[in-house]
């Protein structure tokens, strides 16, 4: 695509694999971003390869200053999808150019400073003349955080952005020290339920580890992801996929496993970045003979894996919002900026 220069000296481009992005200046701009996990480069060049949503083909539209140094940077995804998160099951299969995956919910646009509303601006004109060129008959950005500044100098270039489902997290820097520290801040039934689960997981013997995900990644991890998802959105975690990803991010994934003799009855993937840890897909099973909620021995795993992570964030993903509020964990608003072709 021809290279358009913003008003401040930045030029926008774009390109079709990560490979023709130099490494380190790919890695110095996500450093200096504090860009989250699904920034980096194994996570990228995991879905660019093996997508998660297929049939998808990766573009990455990039900022250079007059020096051409990479000074932004935006991941996008042209595929054919349906809106997992969407209100109704029927939504329909459409051509679609969004940012970033829907498997992300912390969209942001890459940049060395300040995000500044003419670059913003920039990025969007060229998204939808990219997304002119493309055919695309949906485009924009997906899971877009409300209250950071993408979102504001989003609305101020007149782009409109509908409130979402929200992700839920736990801040740990500055907070509670332990696990026992945060369920002070619980409501006394709830906090008594989660207890009482863990002591009779205990007592039966289950055994919970918490590994590097490579190490411990099986069949019996994929598939309970896969049926998981597969109750609101099926595929969404394809086996063969979803494996390449784990091996992909190596130790900057972690997999929790609670399984009761030998059977895996509830698992959580877990991935790392500098300042966050992400508890970002799983599952649980529902044996009726059991007196205690393996969902919910898990969910205390994530979080005690949390506070020994030393990360500043426990990042507790979408959906679930009952529960999750329940236990004081804090929504964090999403939104999508997104324009659909009329006819």
């Amino acid at each position: 695509m021809t290279a358009l220069r913003t008003d401040t000296g930045v030029s926008v481009s774009v390109v079709d694999s990560l490979d023709k992005i130099g490494a380190k200046a790919w890695d110095t701009l996500a450093d200096v971003s504090d860009a989250s996990v699904f920034y980096r480069r194994q996570f990228l060049q995991s879905v660019e390869r093996q997508p998660l949503s297929s049939p998808s083909e990766a573009m990455y539209m990039l900022g250079h200053d007059p020096t051409g140094r990479l000074v932004a940077a935006l991941p996008l995804y042209l595929q054919e999808t349906r809106d997992p998160f969407a209100a109704t099951s029927d939504s329909g299969i459409v051509k679609a150019l969004l940012g970033h995956v829907w498997h992300c919910y912390d969209t942001t646009l890459l940049s060395e400073g300040s995000l500044d509303p003419g670059l913003v601006a920039r990025f969007w004109s060229s998204l939808e003349n990219l997304a002119d060129a493309s055919g695309a008959e949906l485009w924009g950005l997906v899971n877009v955080p409300l209250k950071e500044p993408l979102a504001r100098h989003l609305t101020a270039a007149g782009v409109g952005i509908e409130e979402t489902v929200p992700r839920y997290r736990l801040l740990l820097a500055g907070g509670p020290a332990s696990l026992n520290d945060h369920l002070a801040s619980v409501g006394r039934a709830s906090r008594r339920t989660l207890r009482h689960y863990v002591r009779r997981a205990e007592h039966a013997g289950a055994v919970i580890t918490v590994r590097e995900g490579r190490e411990v990644l099986d069949q019996a991890v994929l598939d309970l992801c896969l049926a998981t998802a597969d109750k609101h959105a099926p595929g969404y975690y394809p086996p063969d996929r979803l494996a390449a990803l784990v091996e992909q991010l190596g130790t900057d994934c972690r997999i929790i496993r609670l399984e009761l003799d030998g059977e895996l009855l509830a698992v959580s993937i877990c991935m790392l970045d500098r300042t966050r840890m992400h508890a970002w897909a799983g599952g649980s099973l529902y044996p009726p003979d059991l007196n205690w909620s393996p969902q919910y021995v898990l969910f205390a795993a994530e979080l005690r894996a949390g506070f020994e992570s030393g990360r500043a964030v426990l990042e507790c993903g979408r959906r679930n919002d009952e529960f999750k509020s329940r236990y004081q964990l804090k929504a964090h608003r999403l939104g999508r900026a997104v324009r659909r072709r009329v006819g």
